[in-house]
């Protein structure tokens, strides 16, 4: 019975590790930088997609059109993954949603400014998450910059199909840093595995100081959090465990 304690005790030992499992992404948070064009992933698939110049505002509304050119000020800011986007799960005002996209844009809004100040990404959650995932919405900024003196700040709140998911503060010394929500599971946004809702995540950033201020994405990604993942040496060790045991009951 001791034994058998012990090969408990040394796999909760090596069950010390987890891992993370992109959801989906535009832009690419391996690489340093803006690649041309950009590289996106959502469920499986991926493609690439153009960073193109931020349109001049307003902020338009939901739910945005999921064909926007790649062209400069011609996207919009709601950017669609390819999905089936019939079911509002927001809560908020009721608009009509756009149905289903065959292909995932092809432009998608560049960066920041005090005239336009929103940026959402609409995608499906797929059939393979359970109720116990654990999601989190994480990007990066390449720069920042108001009227030309590098410095300044934006302050974005962050939300998923309208709740709220925390706030992050970019500045100058922030440049390159990941910025990451509060975590999330599917009950906490109205969500559902599978099923074909009109899922967004919002970046709203609040243009403190001049208008003449900007600032561009690097990427913008979702996660879910692992189940725990063994380590060697509790894997190692359970193995001795093990073999104590089978020695025991010989």
């Amino acid at each position: 019975m001791q034994i058998t304690k012990l090969a408990f005790s040394v796999l909760a030992l090596g069950a010390t590790n987890s891992f993370a499992a992109l959801v989906w992404t535009v832009g690419d948070s391996t690489v340093a930088g803006r690649q041309a064009p950009e590289l996106w992933s959502n469920s499986g698939s991926s493609g690439t997609t153009t960073f193109v110049q931020e349109g001049n505002g307003p902020t338009n509304l939901l739910p945005g059109n999921p064909a926007s050119p790649a062209n400069n000020q011609e996207a919009d800011d709601d950017f669609y993954f390819a999905g089936n986007y019939a079911n509002q799960v927001d809560g908020g005002t009721v608009y009509s949603t756009v149905g289903i996209v065959a292909a995932t844009e092809v432009g998608v809004e560049r960066a920041v400014t005090g005239g336009d100040t929103t940026n959402r990404f609409h995608f499906n959650f797929d059939g393979s998450h359970t109720a116990t995932d654990v999601f989190t919405v994480s990007f990066a900024m390449l720069d920042l910059n108001d009227n030309n003196t590098g410095t300044g700040q934006y302050d974005f709140a962050i939300s998923v199909n309208g709740i709220a998911m925390g706030n992050v503060s970019h500045t100058a010394g922030t440049i390159g840093t990941q910025f990451t929500s509060n975590a999330f599971t599917l009950a906490d946004v109205n969500g559902t595995a599978g099923a074909n809702d009109d899922n967004y995540v919002q970046l709203i950033s609040d243009n403190v100081g001049s208008s003449s201020r900007w600032s561009n994405f690097d990427y913008i990604q979702m996660d879910v959090a692992g189940v725990p993942e063994p380590s060697s040496t509790g894997l190692a060790l359970l193995s001795i465990a093990g073999l104590s045991l089978i020695r025991r009951r010989k």
